[in-house]
């Protein structure tokens, strides 16, 4: 799997803002493994998943809401444009978002070419990505195609991810994907 998201030319990251969550648990079970990445990263300026992808990639380009201010302030709107530029600074790389949702997809929530994640800030970069680049999303143990809601279509789960969850990729284009073996379970280790 770690030569999974080293084949694309740039990766993203998205995730709770929540400190201590299962999500930045997760997120930073995975970044050992990526320690080596040698292709442009970006992620967000928020704590949670954002910190972890900053203090593992260093040089990485941070998407600071406060470059979106809306009326001269930072406003609601600042963070679902700062979201949709990481986003887009993904498709136009033809990169891979790195996706760790806290909880399930919201109701409503589906692809879409506009920023709208009905509260949730990584699922509202999931929705606007997938139609534009791979997405791979680390899911809690348990999860299902219900988990993603109106995007489950979009998804495939591939196997194990850190801490025991899963991992689910949509891919609007071909691209190498890992093969499982008869019976077999692909882990990132």
């Amino acid at each position: 799997m770690v030569s999974f998201v080293r084949s694309f030319p740039c990766v993203a990251f998205s995730g709770s803002r929540v400190a201590g969550s299962s999500a930045v648990a997760s997120c930073r079970a995975l970044l050992p493994a990526l320690s080596g990445l040698s292709v442009p990263v970006a992620v967000g300026c928020a704590s949670g998943v954002d910190s972890a992808v900053r203090s593992a990639f260093p040089h990485c380009s941070v998407f600071s809401v406060s470059s979106f201010l809306v009326g001269g302030r930072v406003a609601r709107a600042s963070f679902a444009r700062r979201s949709s530029a990481l986003v887009s600074w993904c498709v136009s790389g033809g990169g891979l978002l790195v996706a760790f949702p806290l909880g399930s997809c919201p109701s409503g929530v589906r692809p879409s070419v506009s920023f709208s994640g009905r509260g949730s800030g990584t699922w509202g970069s999931v929705a606007l990505a997938v139609s534009g680049c791979s997405v791979l999303v680390v899911a809690p143990a348990g999860a299902s195609a219900s988990w993603f809601g109106s995007l489950a279509a979009s998804f495939r789960c591939l196997g194990t991810a850190p801490c025991g969850g899963s991992l689910w990729v949509a891919a609007p284009r071909a691209v190498s994907m890992p093969c499982l073996s008869a019976g077999g379970q692909l882990t990132l280790f």
